[in-house]
């Protein structure tokens, strides 16, 4: 595993891509932009069960709880568990529920709504 730090938007394609997996340990989010580029990369992921992120990743991906007793091991054990079969799973998961998120679907629903009205 590697942590890195601030990345140039040209190189965090290049990561993603060439990522085995995607961890997010928070404490805390509003919406998870990190991990819907994870999943738009097809990439398997790990969170923390804060609700934003297993509402957005709506389970494909493996959700931690986040107490801070044992966290870390936990962590690792997803991690660890990210292999094979499983890791093409999550991966595949991953895509579909990206394409959930799509801009031209938003923009559409968008554009019936004031349609509608």
């Amino acid at each position: 595993m590697v942590a890195l730090g601030a990345l140039a938007d040209e190189d965090l394609g290049v990561v993603y891509l060439r990522a085995h997996a995607y961890l997010q340990p928070s404490a805390a989010e509003g919406f998870g932009l990190a991990v819907m580029e994870a999943l738009g990369f097809g990439l398997p992921i790990i969170h923390t069960d804060v609700p934003a992120l297993d509402e957005l990743t709506a389970g494909a991906a493996i959700s931690v709880p986040r107490e801070p007793e044992g966290l870390p091991g936990r962590l690792a054990e997803a991690i660890d568990a990210v292999d094979g079969a499983l890791a093409e799973r999550l991966g595949t998961a991953a895509g579909d529920r990206a394409r959930a998120f799509s801009w031209r679907d938003s923009a559409e629903k968008v554009w019936q709504l004031h349609a509608d009205l």
